[in-house]
C-alpha cells in the first residue's frame, strides 16, 4: 500500500523509546538512498516447459469444490502493513462463525467464498489462509499479526553478513525479505499450494513498475510469459505485492514468453480491433505486450496498491471484459449464481495533516505521504463506486422475474466504526510490520463488529435465507 512509505508506526509498540525508532527512520532513509534500487533475482524464475490449455482449465474447475452454485462470495483486502492484515484476518473470522443452507448442508459463510483478491499488507493473510484454512485461526496470530517483523527485517539489512549480497546487483532488500517471509510463514509453499481443491482463488496483486499496470499472480498470467507457475515461491510473491517504493526494490521476474507455445486466446485480436480504448482493448494490449520477449525480458514487480489499493480492480474486470469469448482472465467464474456478495476490507487510517495549517512547505516526509497515502484514497473511493456500479448494472441485465439476482457490497473499514473513541483509535494505528497486542486485538475485534453490524450485509443474510 502507497501509504507504507512511512513504514515505521507512528505510536510507541510495546515499550520502544522514541530513540530506537528515530534511529530506525533515520537508518532506513539512508540504507534506501544508497542501496540498489532495483535488483534482480532469477534463481527461483524457472521457465514453463509446455503451456496447454487443458491444465489451466482443470485448475479453474477444481476451485468449485462443495459451495452452492446459488451464491458467489468475493473478498478484497487491502494494504496497510499489519494493520491490514490484521482487519482482514478479523472478517475471515467472523465468516468462519457464519452459517449459510446450502445445497450441500448448512456451510460457513467462509467455505463459500470464491474468490480473494489482495494487495500489500493483506496479501499476508490471504495467502496464509489459502495455504491453510481454518488452521489460520489457530496460528497466524502469533506467527505474523503479534511478531515485530519490521525490526527483524531491519536488523536483517544492516547485519554484515547479509552487506555482501545486498549491495551486489543480483540481491536486494525484497530478496532477503521475502526469505524471512518463508522462513516465519509459508515454509516453502509454492504458488501451486494455493490451489488445493475447494479453497478460493487467490489472486495476490502487484503492479507492473514499467507500465502501472495491475499483475495479478494468476496461472494464466504466468502463462503470457511463459514462467513456471508450479514452482514459484509465495513468499516472492506476498514480498512483490508489499514491495512499497523506496523502501523496498522490486521483485523482478523473468520472462521465457515465447518458449512454451502460449495460444493467445482469440478475444485479443477481435478486442484489439475495437475503435477507442475500451477496457477489453486495454487488457489485449498489455497481454501482446507481455509476449513480446524481446522488449519485456523482465517485470519488476512492486507493491499491487500502486495500480489498486483496494484489491478491487479485478473484480470490475470481471464484468467488464469477461464476456469476451474465451476470456478465462475473468475471476467471476460463478456466473450463473443468483447472489453476488463483494466485501471489501479498507484498512486506509484517516489522519490530520498539521501542516495544512502552517504556512511553510511540509517535510519531505509529509510530501511523500501526501502523493501517495491522500491522493491514492481518493482513487480508491472512485474505484468503490466504479464496481458497486458495474457490478448493479450487470446483475440488472442478468435478474429476471422468474429468477430475480441480488448484489450486495459490504465496506469494512474505520469509517464504519460507530464509535467515535475508537475510531480515532484506530486511526492512530501505523502502517507498520510491527503493532502491539492491544492494537492487533481491536483491529480484530473492529473488523468483526464491522461486518456483523453491516446493514448491507445483513439484508445479504436475509436474501439467502430467505431463497428468494
Amino acid at each position: 500500500m502507497p501509504n507504507e512509505i512511512r513504514k515505521l508506526n507512528t505510536s510507541v509498540p510495546r515499550g520502544k523509546s522514541l530513540s530506537r525508532r528515530l534511529a530506525v527512520r533515520v537508518a532506513l532513509f539512508i540504507f534506501c538512498c544508497v542501496s540498489p534500487g532495483c535488483a534482480w533475482y532469477s534463481a527461483v524464475d524457472e521457465p514453463l516447459e509446455q503451456w496447454t490449455e487443458a491444465e489451466s482449465e482443470r485448475t479453474w474447475q477444481q476451485f468449485t469444490g462443495e459451495r452452492s452454485a446459488e451464491l458467489a462470495v468475493m473478498l478484497a483486502f487491502s494494504g496497510g502493513g499489519t494493520r491490514a492484515a490484521a482487519l482482514s484476518y478479523g472478517v475471515l473470522k467472523e465468516l468462519s462463525e457464519i452459517d449459510v443452507a446450502t445445497h450441500s448442508g448448512t456451510r460457513s459463510l467462509l467455505d463459500e467464498v470464491d474468490v480473494i483478491s489482495s494487495v500489500s499488507g493483506g496479501s499476508f493473510t490471504a495467502a496464509y489462509f489459502g495455504l491453510h484454512g481454518e488452521q489460520t485461526f489457530a496460528d497466524f496470530e502469533e506467527r505474523f499479526l503479534r511478531r515485530d517483523v519490521q525490526w527483524v527485517l531491519f536488523r536483517q539489512w544492516f547485519n554484515p553478513v547479509n552487506w555482501f549480497k545486498l549491495l551486489s546487483q543480483a540481491y536486494g532488500r525484497s530478496d532477503l525479505a521475502a526469505e524471512y517471509y518463508d522462513k516465519i510463514l509459508f515454509e516453502g509453499a509454492t504458488l501451486k499450494d494455493l490451489e488445493s481443491p475447494g479453497a478460493p482463488l487467490l489472486l495476490i496483486n502487484t503492479t507492473d513498475l514499467a507500465t502501472g499496470a495491475r499483475f495479478p499472480l494468476l496461472r494464466d498470467y504466468f502463462g503470457m510469459i511463459c514462467a513456471d507457475f508450479n514452482s514459484y515461491p509465495v513468499s516472492r510473491a506476498v514480498a512483490a505485492s508489499s514491495a512499497v517504493p523506496v523502501i523496498f526494490p522490486p521483485i523482478t521476474l523473468e520472462s521465457f514468453a515465447g518458449d512454451c507455445g502460449f495460444q493467445e486466446p482469440q478475444w485479443v485480436s477481435e478486442a484489439l480491433k475495437q475503435p477507442g480504448l475500451p477496457q477489453s482493448k486495454i487488457a489485449a494490449k498489455l497481454i501482446e505486450e507481455y509476449q513480446d520477449r524481446k522488449q519485456r525480458p523482465w517485470l519488476h514487480l512492486v507493491d499491487g496498491g500502486v495500480s489498486d489499493n483496494l484489491g478491487l480492480r479485478a473484480f470490475y474486470n470481471a464484468v467488464s471484459i469477461s464476456d469476451e469469448p474465451g476470456n478465462r482472465l475473468s475471476l467471476l467464474r460463478n456466473r450463473e449464481a443468483q447472489h453476488f456478495l463483494i466485501i471489501s476490507v479498507n484498512a486506509y487510517a484517516k489522519k490530520t495533516s498539521s501542516w495544512v495549517l502552517e504556512r511553510y512547505s511540509p517535510s519531505l516526509f509529509e510530501v511523500a505521504r501526501a502523493v501517495s497515502a491522500d491522493q491514492i484514497v481518493r482513487y480508491s473511493d472512485d474505484t468503490v463506486e466504479i464496481v458497486r456500479d458495474s457490478f448493479q448494472n450487470w446483475i440488472a441485465e442478468q435478474s429476471t422475474p422468474e429468477r430475480p439476482m441480488s448484489f450486495h457490497f459490504v465496506n469494512v473499514g474505520f469509517r464504519q466504526v460507530e464509535d467515535e473513541k475508537e475510531r480515532e483509535f484506530l486511526n492512530l494505528i501505523g502502517t507498520s510490520f510491527d503493532l502491539s497486542d492491544e492494537e492487533v486485538d481491536r483491529l480484530i475485534a473492529a473488523a468483526r463488529k464491522v461486518l456483523r453490524e453491516s446493514p448491507e450485509f445483513k439484508k445479504f443474510l436475509q436474501v439467502v435465507s430467505s431463497g428468494e
